[in-house]
């Protein structure tokens, strides 16, 4: 609806009826036809009304009189108002006027009675002053005489004659004393016209006379009349009359019956002629719903009905009858083409108005909304439907073949299925609605119905939208969800774009419509929860591959470290891991249009990363633990005194089932190491990528998984020294009094027993084994069994006697070398044992034996030099 017209100037400002006013101002119409209405002074001119443009329309003025203003009406703003006013005036055409007629000049001759003929426009009335007004000229122009009188006239026929009007206007140059003798004038003849019927007759005798003489005439012709046809003429001149009629018949009887034959014939022809256009129609309507021009058949119609609608002629209403029926056919043709989809929205418009113009009954706008939105139900279904067949008949066995091959190429097969589905389902939820809402929108604006749409209708379509967007949203997430088990990573990852990317096409479609927020909150839903189930299937896929880990460990030793011989495991922990992150941050992470952050802090879906990223970490520690303590091979062989030195130390480990005792204690090792590996380098790694692919740190999870590491690190190191150590030790009693001969008590010994030789080198053959595999973290075992070793001999030392001086002089010998042999693993506890073993020796009571000892000691530092440098050896902690 456009602004309101405003007339603000018009030329001329006055004039006589027929005046060409030219009117300008502002909104004065867009077009011809959108000016509907003119009104000058009250008085309609639009017949007269040329549009110019915008700003001027061009008319002549009607038989107004006086001021008022000029109302311009149009179509888009509705009747405007006035800001100037015209006037009009009528003017007496005089001898003295131009004038397209002629006018008598002579004096208006004398007519019986004394009558004059009154027409102003064949006589001027005298000066009733009796004055001539001959050489006066107006000093009073008419605008100022209207602004004096403005309710008055200066004619004398007028109702509102004011005189003073008439005395300027005709008697301004009139001098005082001939005013006065006119005044005497139109007295004396006012008083004349007052003495009676006396005077009446004397004024008209001649009139008089000559009505007398007519009334005699008359008289004369009359009894002249009764002389020749007597008192009673009728009868005689009734049968002269009838004769003559007979006579007349019996002459022209059947020159009348053809000119009744011919007037009926005309009359018919006429008939037919001036309704051509009714007895035409029914064919014209035909013919025009052949050619679709129903917009010619609509207005066909109208123009019949406003003509002959009332009529009450039976044929008129026998082809209006037939008209009506070819309308209603028309109408339900309309009908069903409306609601046949799938139809262009234009065109469907064009058949609500259609069924508007030709009064159907019933609410076609809302109907047309309907069939829409039952199309877009029955379309998703369809869609649906249709991949769902298609993947049963990939499911026969010849389509499992091709379906293997597709999973093994990755872009096609399954997953391009889902895609197209899912694109499929979205451009139909797009397509639909852009048609669908501005239908609707339209309607609720009351421009493709002729009644305002019922209260309850907005609710209706809310919840029509909402149920369409919900049933897709339905259908998109079995389309991902549905059988996600089953296919590749890459085929997932494919599937997952696609979708997503026709989703948020379909989003960002939706949103130029400005729908309500509810249904585009539905379809948010839809894209934040893909996204929230890739991150989930892409974590739960790192975890099956991290528990089948176990299945892929060789114990073949893929790198040296600083903490050890590792093999692949933590490389693909961290492999898998990456793979993950990489997919999530591709895939998932981006936001798109409107769409809130995946990973907030505090949300759903941080704590479910956080939650996975635990699990699979667990699940690591699970399979180290698993591979390195749950094996058939664990028992040892102890036949042999000393364990250590009955196996060879160089073992390859083999497969994870199979392999002697050594073998699991060799893959005891590689796993603590593989375990301190994850702990110290894996899993920073793991942190950092996190980072890099801009997602929150599991700050938990890595903790978790750094406390069960260490705790399966103790485990091992306990299993380790449980099934490594105690047999050693376990050798060490046996060994101290195999083969011992009984001496002479007081004779000092020269050099240690064979068993303390055989504990270095049983400690030897564990360092070379502990080393080989761990490195530097090979000091954690080395030192527990000494510890354990420390605590045997000392445990020992205070069972056996050493009341002797000989005795007393071997037991604190051994414990120094082993003090010596042992100096570089020996912990505070193993320290306590060595010194309170030592605090129960007697101490040596000669400088002899202490020289005798140091030159034990020193002898056999330089005989073991070898051994002891490879006891003590690469010794960092860790």
């Amino acid at each position: 609806m456009g602004p309101p017209p405003v007339v603000t100037g018009i030329s001329p400002k006055e004039g006589p009826p027929g005046t060409r006013v030219t009117i300008r101002g502002e909104f004065l119409g867009t077009s011809a036809i959108d000016l509907i209405g003119l009104k000058i002074c009250g008085c309609d001119c639009l017949l007269s009304a040329e549009w110019k443009s915008k700003n001027k329309i061009v008319a002549r003025s009607g038989p107004c009189k006086g001021r008022g203003d000029i109302i311009v009406t149009t179509k888009s703003g509705g009747e405007g108002t006035s800001t100037v006013q015209f006037r009009g005036y009528h003017e007496s055409i005089g001898p003295v006027k131009e004038s397209a007629v002629w006018v008598e000049e002579a004096a208006p001759p004398s007519l019986p009675w004394g009558r004059r003929p009154m027409s102003p426009t064949t006589y001027t009335p005298p000066d009733p002053l009796g004055l001539s007004t001959e050489g006066d000229d107006c000093k009073f122009p008419e605008e100022e005489l209207h602004e004096l009188f403005p309710d008055g006239s200066g004619k004398l026929t007028d109702e509102n004659f004011q005189p003073g009007w008439y005395l300027l206007e005709h008697h301004s140059n009139t001098s005082y004393e001939d005013l006065k003798a006119g005044m005497v004038f139109l007295q004396r003849k006012v008083e004349s016209q007052k003495e009676g019927q006396l005077s009446f007759l004397k004024a008209n005798t001649g009139a008089v006379m000559d009505q007398l003489d007519r009334l005699v005439l008359l008289k004369n012709m009359f009894e002249e009349d009764q002389r020749k046809n007597g008192k009673e003429p009728l009868h005689s001149l009734q049968a002269a009359i009838e004769e003559s009629i007979t006579l007349a018949d019996s002459l022209f009887s059947e020159i009348l019956s053809r000119k009744e034959h011919a007037d009926k014939t005309r009359e018919a022809l006429s008939l037919l002629m001036r309704n051509k256009f009714l007895f035409q129609l029914p064919a014209s309507i035909d013919n025009n719903i052949k050619k679709k021009e129903y917009d010619l058949v609509v207005n066909d119609y109208t123009r019949v009905k406003n003509l002959f609608g009332n009529t009450d002629v039976k044929l008129f209403q026998k082809i209006l009858a037939e008209i009506d029926k070819k309308i209603e056919d028309l109408k339900e043709k309309l009908h069903t083409r409306m609601k046949t989809m799938p139809i262009n929205v234009q065109e469907q418009i064009k058949y609500i108005k259609l069924l508007v113009s030709l009064n159907w009954e019933g609410d076609a706008a809302w109907v047309a909304i309907i069939s829409r939105k039952e199309y877009l139900m029955n379309l998703m279904n369809k869609v649906k439907d249709h991949f769902k067949q298609k993947e049963e008949q990939e499911s026969s066995e010849k389509g499992k073949r091709k379906w293997r091959e597709c999973e093994e190429g990755g872009a096609e097969g399954w997953g391009g299925a889902r895609a197209a589905w899912c694109a499929a389902a979205c451009g139909a939820l797009a397509a639909e609605l852009h048609a669908l809402w501005p239908l609707a929108r339209r309607y609720f604006a009351r421009e493709l119905a002729g009644q305002p749409a019922a209260p309850d209708r907005h609710d209706q379509l809310k919840e029509m939208i909402i149920a369409a967007v919900e049933q897709f949203s339905t259908h998109m997430r079995a389309c991902l969800m549905s059988g996600a088990g089953n296919v590749s990573a890459d085929t997932l990852r494919l599937r997952l774009v696609a979708n997503l990317r026709s989703l948020r096409e379909a989003y960002d479609s939706l949103l130029k419509l400005d729908l309500p927020s509810q249904p585009l909150s539905v379809v948010e839903k839809v894209i934040f929860d893909y996204r929230v189930y890739g991150m989930t299937c892409f974590l739960q896929r790192a975890h099956k591959r991290v528990k089948a880990l176990a299945e892929k460990e060789t114990w073949k030793i893929e790198e040296f470290t600083d903490y050890g011989a590792i093999t692949k495991l933590p490389h693909l922990l961290e492999t898998y891991t990456r793979d993950a992150l990489s997919s999530i941050h591709k895939c998932v992470l981006v936001s798109g249009r409107r769409e809130g952050a995946l990973l907030v802090a505090g949300g759903e879906p941080a704590a479910a990363l956080q939650q996975h990223t635990q699990q699979m970490l667990l699940a690591y520690v699970t399979v180290l633990d698993r591979l390195a303590l749950h094996h058939a091979d664990q028992e040892f062989n102890n036949t042999s005194l000393s364990v250590a030195l009955d196996q060879p130390l160089d073992e390859s480990g083999g497969g994870s089932d199979g392999g002697a005792g050594h073998g699991w204690q060799r893959r005891l090792l590689v796993a603590a190491a593989n375990a301190q590996y994850t702990r110290h380098v894996t899993l920073h790694n793991i942190a950092e990528a996190f980072d890099s692919f801009e997602l929150p740190k599991p700050t938990q999870a890595l903790q978790a998984c750094k406390e069960s590491l260490s705790s399966l690190e103790g485990t091992i190191a306990e299993t380790y020294l449980e099934h490594k150590g105690d047999p050693l030790v376990g050798t060490i009693e046996p060994s101290m009094y195999m083969g011992r001969q009984r001496t002479d008590t007081d004779a000092l010994a020269d050099d240690a027993r064979p068993y303390l030789y055989e504990i270095i080198n049983n400690l030897i053959a564990v360092h070379a084994e502990v080393d080989s595999v761990c490195g530097a973290a090979s000091a954690r075992y080395v030192r527990d069994i000494c510890e354990t070793v420390c605590e045997e001999v000392a445990r020992l030392g205070a069972c056996a006697p050493s009341a002797s001086r000989a005795a007393a002089f071997l037991a604190r010998l051994e414990c120094s070398l082993l003090r010596l042999a042992c100096a570089a693993h020996l912990t505070p506890k193993a320290e306590n044992y060595l010194m309170e073993a030592l605090a129960g020796i007697p101490p040596l009571e000669s400088e002899d034996d202490k020289k005798r000892m140091d030159s034990i000691v020193e002898k056999f530092k330089k005989r073991m030099e070898l051994q002891l440098a490879s006891l003590n050896c690469n010794m960092e902690t860790v």
